[in-house]
């Protein structure tokens, strides 16, 4: 399996691998060695596309040099290109749409016994995972659980809801057994994502909303940490906020992608078109929890952006003081409104405009990393980096998007260990810090 994307494709692609292994599968992590290849793509910009297709071709030649008796494509590339891949591919033997990923084990037998190239793909729809058991592809002491798939937003550059379909929120107790389930497994940290939490429940009978599943997971005895990724701005409620600041569980931290704060930009964008609304909650945000960890993600280059809306833009990201900031260029994706938008952005501009953003932020992030030093906070031991040196997260860092803590210790310590750490030294996006127990 090569899963591609977001950690939403991630838990899709553990739910194909927790079908296989249940079925007598034996799963490998040397392509040369696999009979049966599963690519599971990204279709969300042309970036992710192009490195979708060139993994599939660097997986095709495993037909020639290694095992390989079928090529399967599945995830948002091949909902989105589906007869496209199957004519200009020939080595795929199967693509499987996003809605119907649990019917791998099918398409597998279906494609083996007719010795026919096979399309499983559909509008898309939220298929039932309910009872699967997922094999993690993340270290056993964290996971991801995916509370809702699609979405609803609509904003005018994405093509997330042709891939994916409308906003679909899982039933809460569905999402509490699996819960369990992975805590009983050994996972300390859940990461609860989909493409907007805060809108999670609001399409389900009674009292349900990202509160109450908040409340009801950190019930969990064993669960340590409860990490909130993708909440829409418009959306962060003050019992968010404050459920945020009051359960002890739930990091202090929080992802709003708010892409852009200029307001003809954002009604352009079909988001949240109120900046000063944007600007009251990250305020209020810092007010009731001092020690929050904002991460946002920002679009430069979107038609109609000249020197001014972007000009406003960078004050906004030094005002702001985000910890945590991604840059991404404005990517003109094909059946999107924003696609037939004029004042298009040359992609010089826009490579410019992102350096500009980043160059910015990479001294903010540095300063406040400063103004931990001296703290002691608890971190989650990953693994080891020298003799001595280990390397972790606090509730500050998400995986794999954010930095890391390097921790100095004289006693042996080992992943998925939660130690006390005492911050000594910052650098732009790391920290350095020491054993609070062995300096003790």
């Amino acid at each position: 399996m090569v899963s591609l994307g977001c950690d939403k494709n991630r838990v899709d692609s553990e739910v194909m691998l927790g079908l296989l292994s249940r079925a007598g599968h034996t799963i490998v992590n040397r392509p040369e060695e696999a009979e049966v290849i599963i690519v599971n793509t990204c279709g969300f910009i042309d970036p992710a596309k192009e490195e979708s297709v060139e993994t599939i071709l660097e997986q095709a030649q495993y037909k020639k040099t290694g095992k390989c008796r079928l090529l399967i494509v599945t995830g948002c590339l091949a909902q989105r290109y589906s007869k496209e891949i199957m004519d200009e591919i020939p080595e795929v033997d199967a693509v499987i749409g996003t809605g119907r990923f649990t019917e791998i084990l099918d398409v597998i037998n279906e494609c083996e016994s007719k010795h026919e190239r096979l399309a499983a793909v559909d509008e898309p729809k939220f298929p039932d995972i309910k009872g699967i058991p997922r094999v993690l592809t993340t270290p056993s002491y964290t996971a991801y659980l995916k509370i809702s798939e699609g979405c609803s937003n609509c904003c005018t550059y994405c093509v997330i809801p042709q891939l994916r379909g409308p906003h679909v929120s899982r039933p809460l107790d569905e999402v509490l057994d699996e819960a369990q389930h992975l805590v009983d497994s050994g996972v300390k940290e859940i990461i609860l994502v989909g493409q907007d939490l805060t809108r999670y429940g609001q399409d389900l009978k009674g009292d349900i909303s990202l509160v109450r599943l908040i409340k009801e997971l950190v019930k969990i005895p064993g669960l340590v940490w409860v990490r909130l990724l993708y909440c829409y701005p418009d959306r962060v409620t003050d019992e968010l906020i404050d459920t945020i600041a009051q359960e002890e569980k739930v990091c202090n931290y929080i992802d709003i992608p708010i892409q852009h704060i200029h307001p003809e930009i954002l009604r352009k964008m079909n988001r949240p078109a109120n900046p000063e609304r944007i600007k009251d909650l990250l305020l209020k945000l810092r007010k009731r929890i001092p020690d929050i960890i904002i991460r946002t993600s920002l679009i430069v280059g979107f038609p109609g952006e000249g020197k001014e809306e972007f000009q406003e833009l960078v004050e906004f990201v030094k005002g702001s003081q985000f910890n945590r900031v991604g840059v991404f260029p404005y990517s003109r994706e094909e059946g999107t409104p924003a696609a037939r938008f004029p004042e298009q952005v040359d992609d010089e501009t826009k490579e410019a405009r992102r350096d500009v953003l980043m160059s910015i932020q990479q001294r903010i992030s540095k300063r406040l990393n400063r103004q931990r030093i001296g703290q002691v906070c608890k971190v989650l031991i990953e693994g080891t980096s020298s003799k001595g040196v280990y390397f972790g997260r606090s509730y500050g860092e998400a995986p794999e998007i954010d930095g890391q803590v390097f921790v100095i210790s004289e006693r042996p310590l080992k992943a998925g260990d939660f130690v006390d750490v005492k911050i000594t030294k910052a650098y732009e996006y790391d920290l350095l810090g020491e054993d609070y127990e062995s300096g003790k």
